[in-house]
């Protein structure tokens, strides 16, 4: 009972720190979190003494948070700046071992020199997610954050590696440099080929089952979520890192993942996305909470070891951080003078701000969960049956540590790097421009495939991404004030005239009031109008619908008759658009500008020929219908490749391309419903 009234209350201090982190945004979510589990534990309503096994902390954390973090990770940056990040994943992590080591058994001989490399080797990996969430105050270059990334998921591994031997040697008291160089590589080696081949053992299984026809969500979501328990526990017992194991066995599943996109394909991505974004805040929100509440026992412990000063205490925690962040600046210094810039090929010393950058770097990063989980899987006795020693004290100084670069990265992070944070209009339109650009890059792709036998689907697939390519324009009001205005001119012209045929019997009700709400709608976006509920337009609009429903009930046109005529009375109109915009060019009123009036008459013009070339016999309409959903398809695929060029090209960020490619599933999970 106590267990489940555990999970209840870490479960609802995450819940509160979710909802604290709007109140107080400039305090990094992992610091929110710490201060509720300390208020938590100080008020004495968490149920009894909290004891977990020491490795219930590398099994159920840092296992599925390292296989996240894997699959999300940006393959590209990885790639790309892969000597940069070995460099500080293992170099860094051994030398900050050393140094941390020797440095706290010089301070505090009681703690054995092999103790003391464990705790140096559980502060070597940093927690870029702890990190992550100084977005909204700190702004890192794209440098900065693959090598913040890339760091984190790669140390984590070479950390608890090199805890887990240091450990070994503290617990047996027995150390051979050849067979630690030999347990090492075994591990190492091992680690990663064992997790490559369970990842594709991993994706082998998933199609197996996609063959025989199982495309349950539920099946291979709970799949993908019970693999990194099974790699960490099947590596664990092999004797090779379960930590580098997991780790490749996400790169692995996410490289040979199926890049085809179907109905079943896109609800898996947004499910599995889903679930993957709750456990992972979920875990990392436990974890910091726990530290919180963990953090009165250690320190009442400590505090009252009357063989150590307390404020010796809080001397050690001070060095030992000034020692990490120093051999931390001095290496990643180094590093620059000796390494070069993938994205322009120069080297970092030579580059301006090359300094501040190192301090970037340094200061982002800060310890988080994965240091607490692995000091807190330090064991509770030696071989010999004796208590390992110091270990409070070691938990005690990993925790403030942990505190310590949490804080001077939640207030020295935004100064270093401060985020000029654009206004709420500034990044609507940044955004809607690089999705304006993805579409039109597909509409450009599109037209390179275009044939004699697709011409008409493709052309209505190109108007349709022309149609989203005009809504985001003017809801983003990409376009200056007189152009806006010109656009309004020409849509109420082209009201008027769609009345002028229906009085003058051109056309029919039904396709009159059908093109009548539709450039109701199109004016609706120039103007931005509102949503009230008694808008005026809106009504206009309703009361268009219903007689267009009315006069189409009226007929008995086909679907393919209605959707030629309604065809027809776009061209016209299209038409009557361009014949407008010609008589205000010769006319010598200068109320539209000439570049304005050239922008708006190149997108009417672009628009007829696309509608005249897609104007389909009665015969032919089901075949180009069955044929738009084939290039539809094909459409969507070259938006996702799109979005994730985008991506690597640094246009965009992570988080919006996650929401572009959302959108792009769910339109595709809409298609196929309306198969």
């Amino acid at each position: 009972m106590e267990t489940f009234e555990l999970i209840v209350l870490l479960l609802a201090a995450v819940l509160a720190s979710a909802a604290l982190e709007q109140v107080i945004p400039r305090v990094s979510l992992p610091l929110i979190q710490i201060a509720i589990g300390f208020l938590m534990a100080l008020a004495q309503i968490t149920p009894g003494n909290i004891q977990l096994a020491p490795e219930f902390f590398l099994v159920v954390f840092i296992a599925p948070l390292l296989f996240h973090d894997a699959m999300e990770a940006d393959k590209h940056a990885l790639w790309r700046n892969r000597n940069l990040i070995l460099s500080l994943a293992i170099g860094l992590v051994l030398a900050i071992m050393l140094t941390v080591g020797f440095a706290i058994n010089l301070l505090e001989p009681s703690i054995p020199l092999a103790a003391a490399f464990a705790l140096g080797a559980a502060l070597g990996p940093t927690d870029a997610v702890a990190v992550a969430s100084l977005s909204k105050v700190a702004k890192l270059t794209r440098t900065e954050s693959a090598l913040l990334s890339g760091e984190s998921l790669l140390n984590d591994a070479s950390g608890v590696v090199a805890f887990q031997f240091a450990i070994a040697a503290a617990v047996t008291g027995a150390f051979s440099l050849a067979d630690a160089a030999t347990t090492l590589v075994t591990m190492f080696v091992g680690g990663i080929l064992l997790g490559v081949a369970l990842g594709w053992i991993g994706h082998e299984i998933r199609n197996g089952a996609r063959s025989l026809g199982l495309d349950s969500t539920t099946f291979h979501v709970l799949f993908e979520i019970a693999m990194p328990f099974i790699v960490y526990l099947v590596s664990e017992g092999l004797g090779v890192s379960g930590i580098l194991a997991v780790v490749a066995a996400g790169l692995t599943m996410t490289i040979f993942t199926d890049r085809k996109i179907g109905p079943a394909m896109s609800e898996l991505s947004i499910v599995s996305q889903s679930v993957w974004n709750v456990l992972s805040f979920a875990l990392n929100g436990v974890v910091f909470t726990l530290l919180g509440m963990q953090l009165p026992n250690a320190m009442q412990d400590t505090w009252d070891d009357v063989t150590i000063g307390n404020s010796t205490i809080l001397g050690y925690i001070v060095a030992i951080t000034a020692i990490l962040f120093l051999v931390r600046f001095l290496w990643v210094l180094a590093m620059n003078y000796l390494a070069k810039d993938p994205e322009t090929g120069g080297r970092f010393a030579t580059e301006e701000g090359h300094i501040r950058s190192a301090l970037v770097t340094t200061i982002g990063g800060a310890k988080g969960a994965v240091t607490l989980s692995v000091i807190f899987s330090t064991p509770l006795f030696l071989a010999d049956g004796t208590a390992f020693p110091q270990r409070d004290l070691l938990i005690f100084i990993a925790s403030g540590v942990i505190l310590l670069t949490l804080l001077l990265a939640n207030f020295l992070l935004p100064i270093l790097a401060p985020n000029k944070q654009a206004t709420s209009e500034e990044l609507a339109e940044e955004q809607a421009q690089a999705k304006i650009d993805i579409l039109r890059a597909v509409i450009d792709r599109l037209a390179a495939m275009r044939t004699s036998e697709n011409s008409r689907p493709i052309l209505a697939v190109m108007s349709s991404y022309n149609h989203r390519i005009d809504r985001l324009r003017s809801e983003a009001d990409l376009e200056d004030e007189v152009t806006t205005d010109l656009r309004i001119d020409v849509v109420n012209h082209q009201l008027n005239y769609v009345s002028r045929m229906m009085e003058e019997g051109t056309i029919g009700d039904w396709e009159g009031f059908k093109y009548i709400d539709r450039l109701s709608q199109a004016k609706q976006y120039l103007k931005k109008a509102d949503d009230k509920l008694f808008d005026l337009q809106k009504l206009h609009r309703w009361k268009n619908r219903v007689r267009s429903r009315i006069s189409r009930f009226k007929s008995h046109a086909t679907d393919s008759e209605e959707a030629q005529l309604l065809l027809e009375v776009q061209i016209a109109c299209q038409q009557e658009a361009i014949r407008h915009l010609s008589s205000l060019f010769q006319s010598n009123d200068d109320t539209y500008t000439t570049d304005a009036l050239t922008r708006v008459m190149l997108t009417y013009r672009q628009a007829l020929r696309a509608a005249q070339a897609s104007r389909p016999s009665v015969t032919a309409y089901t075949h180009v219908t069955d044929n738009m959903h084939t290039i539809e398809r094909t459409a969507y695929s070259i938006e996702l490749d799109e979005i994730q060029k985008a991506l690597d090209e640094g246009k965009i960020s992570r988080k919006y391309a996650k929401s572009l490619r959302d959108s792009v599933y769910l339109m595709l999970v809409d298609l196929e419903m309306d198969l």
